[in-house]
């Protein structure tokens, strides 16, 4: 893990000198990282002199050409005085200024031996480092875009974080604590995920790619990618996929394709979707570089992105009742704060209980080995045959839209062998309880647009064939299906 903010090394030197100065870089980023604090010129209106501006220009170059390290350079206030701090990103493998290993600790900076190279490159081995807590050096909380900033940490709309410096301060230890930035300051790249205007700058593959495909694969008809912090990429593709790729109204503008929904069931809920995108840019692999990819067919939309739960998971433990176990724990744990998701792993729940409660098709996840996809069926007259043919995928084989979910295939064979049959509301009862078992039979019956007391028959009936169990009390307790 990064060292934390007490144990980051901070130098200070009056004054640059190439080769002691460079020493320093590389014992700070052999340490994990810090910054070198410089005395700065400036004159009495605050002006930076020529010196300290050229300075400025030259450091980060002579690191890198040196070190092959990116550090910032920047004009900060320290106790009073104006000083040029460098921010010394940690060093990815131990590195080394003119074949010597050097090692900052205590206020002095060590040559390393043999055997002390050795435990540093050792330590270096064991220490892994992920994705979203990676700084991005290139970047300032300058860069970031302080109404999302403020909006995270509560801090006032208009600060000017170039007078209020300890409203600056606080802020910046609101986003430490939250793991969207250093101890040395630099935004990380969940940070920079969730907090900058344009991330794919700095992270590759941080976008999403929309194409429309008409009833077939391969190129794209016409296609779109969608750009800004992760917030408002999910904003953006829900409204661009609903105004010009799943279009409601007649006739259809020019340029688009019209989406043929008579006597299908049409396009997927809006909020179904909204949550399907979510899932996909909250739990991305980022490291993978690609962007999450919406597939838009004649008959179906598909989601895709890089990354899936662990991969002991099937299909069936992600449809149930689990534990939450996210790609990127620091993003979304920010994104709980911002009050978008609850945290509870209900995400494929309530994508599901949005289809049903809106009479579209149950969606159809799909696991593969670095992947997850969910598609949701827009045509009741067509057949489900792109992508679904790997191992841990629903069926492999192409599946009628008409097709009933699984627990209501295992119900109608119950109710077979007991010489009994189910009814359609028994059906649909059953399958709501699938998705969320602790629905009550007023919220049910309202979604099916049916009697309480049709539905209270149903839960007996399903309850006498063993389909489904009381856990709990009738208050606080929740039904299981078997």
């Amino acid at each position: 893990m990064l060292p934390s903010e007490s144990s980051l090394p901070i130098a200070r030197r009056a004054t640059w000198r190439d080769t002691e100065c460079l020493e320093l870089v590389c014992g700070i980023a052999n340490a994990g990282g810090g910054r070198l604090i410089l005395d700065a010129d400036v004159d009495s209106r605050g002006a930076v002199k020529r010196r300290t501006s050229r300075l400025m220009k030259t450091i980060p170059g002579l690191i890198a050409q040196s070190l092959n390290l990116t550090c910032a350079v920047e004009l900060v206030l320290d106790s009073g005085r104006f000083c040029l701090e460098v921010v010394i990103p940690p060093a990815n493998d131990p590195i080394s200024f003119r074949g010597i290993f050097f090692f900052y600790k205590d206020g002095e900076n060590h040559i390393l031996d043999d055997e002390a190279l050795d435990r540093l490159m050792q330590r270096d081995m064991e220490v892994d480092v992920k994705w979203e807590q990676r700084p991005v050096v290139q970047a300032s909380l300058d860069d970031l875009n302080m109404g999302l900033v403020t909006r995270f940490t509560g801090a006032a709309r208009d600060t000017d974080l170039t007078v209020d410096l300890d409203e600056a301060s606080a802020i910046e230890q609101t986003l430490r604590h939250a793991g969207l930035m250093t101890g040395v300051g630099t935004p990380t790249n969940a940070g920079i995920l969730l907090l900058h205007n344009r991330p794919h700058q700095y992270i590759p593959g941080a976008t999403v790619r929309i194409g429309f495909f008409g009833s077939h694969g391969g190129t794209p008809i016409y296609e779109d990618e969608v750009f800004g912090s992760l917030i408002e990429q999910v904003h953006s593709t829900v409204e661009l996929l609903f105004e010009k790729y799943l279009p409601e109204e007649e006739p259809a503008p020019h340029g688009t394709y019209r989406l043929g929904t008579a006597g299908g069931h049409g396009r997927p809920p809006r909020d179904a979707v909204h949550e399907a995108v979510l899932n996909a840019l909250a739990h991305k692999n980022y490291d993978s570089g690609a962007p999450v990819q919406v597939s838009v067919f004649t008959d179906r939309l598909c989601i895709d992105n890089v990354g899936r739960p662990p991969r002991t998971w099937t299909v069936g433990a992600l449809l149930g009742r689990h534990t939450s176990r996210p790609n990127n724990p620091n993003l979304v744990a920010a994104l709980r704060s911002l009050g978008i998701i609850d945290g509870w792993s209900n995400g494929v729940s309530r994508i599901r209980m949005s289809c049903m409660e809106a009479g579209t098709p149950e969606p159809i996840f799909e696991l593969r080995d670095d992947e997850t996809m969910v598609c949701f069926p827009m045509d009741s007259d067509s057949l489900l045959t792109a992508s679904i043919t790997h191992a841990n995928a629903i069926s492999a084989a192409p599946v009628a839209r008409a097709d009933l979910p699984e627990v209501q295939q295992t119900a109608r064979a119950r109710a077979t062998q007991q010489d009994t049959s189910l009814t359609l509301n028994d059906e649909k009862v059953l399958a709501m309880l699938d998705i969320d078992g602790r629905l009550t039979a007023p919220r049910i019956a309202k979604n099916l647009n049916i009697s309480e007391s049709t539905v209270r028959r149903s839960f007996r009936r399903l309850r006498d064939l063993g389909l489904i169990a009381r856990i709990g009390s009738d208050k606080s307790g929740f039904w299981q299906v078997q």
